[in-house]
């Protein structure tokens, strides 16, 4: 990652919550380069900013959910994936797992 003013990209479809880590993590001194509120707006994005970091909701709008996003934007760009998300069932979880690993 950049150490001088790191980029990241936010992928929330809820606007207010977006805002809301967007100005958490600029007040910590890091640039947001984008939000994307879809799992294809995120790809896009990411390729188009090159951030050093997404942090990616895993239930977003779209045709693609934010696993699979975070898996292209990995996978095309090497780009880290920080996934958020309120659900925790054993499913979810499992599945962003086996994302980390490869599978």
């Amino acid at each position: 990652m950049n150490s001088q003013n790191p980029k990241i990209l936010i992928v929330e479809d809820e606007n207010i919550i977006a805002l809301d880590i967007r100005s958490m993590l600029e007040d910590l001194g890091y640039m947001v380069s984008a939000i994307a509120s879809s799992g294809e707006e995120s790809i896009q994005k990411a390729s188009k900013m090159k951030p050093d970091l997404v942090l990616m909701d895993i239930k977003i709008k779209g045709r693609i959910d934010g696993v699979s996003a975070g898996e292209e934007i990995y996978k095309q760009f090497r780009i880290p994936i920080v996934y958020l998300t309120a659900y925790s069932d054993r499913a979810t979880i499992n599945r962003i797992n086996g994302s980390k690993n490869g599978n």
